[in-house]
C-alpha cells in the first residue's frame, strides 16, 4: 500500500434549501484543522489527509472515510480532530474514538 491510512473528509456544498451538506456543516475547516495538525503530530507512518467530494451520507456529517479499513467517521468540532489524530491515527485506541465511528449500515 502506498498510505497506510488514507482519510477522505467530504466538503461538498449544496445550495440553501437542497439536501444537507457536509462542507455546510462545517467540514472545510475541520479537514483543514486535521491536515495542520496531522503535519505537526509525528506519525512515523505514510498517512494521507484528503478533502473528497459528496461521500453520499451527508445527513450524518460532516463525515470522513479512512481507507484501507473503510472505517467512517462524524467529525464535528475540534476536540473530534483531536480524538481522530491521537487516538486514531497516532494510537489506534478505538475504545477512545468508537464513539465518532458511523456504521456502513446506518441509513442516511
Amino acid at each position: 500500500m502506498f498510505y497506510e491510512k488514507h482519510i477522505f473528509v467530504c466538503e461538498n456544498q449544496r445550495a440553501p434549501g437542497e439536501r444537507v451538506s457536509c462542507g455546510n456543516q462545517g467540514s472545510i475547516e475541520l479537514l483543514k484543522l486535521l491536515k495542520q495538525k496531522a503535519a505537526k503530530a509525528g506519525i512515523e507512518y505514510k498517512f494521507r489527509v484528503q478533502k473528497s467530494g459528496c461521500l453520499d451520507r451527508c445527513e450524518l456529517g460532516p463525515i470522513q472515510v479512512s481507507y484501507p479499513e473503510g472505517k467512517w467517521f462524524n467529525m464535528k468540532s475540534e476536540a473530534d480532530v483531536e480524538t481522530i489524530l491521537e487516538y486514531y491515527l497516532k494510537t489506534d485506541q478505538p475504545d477512545k474514538y468508537n464513539h465518532l465511528t458511523v456504521a456502513d449500515n446506518t441509513p442516511t
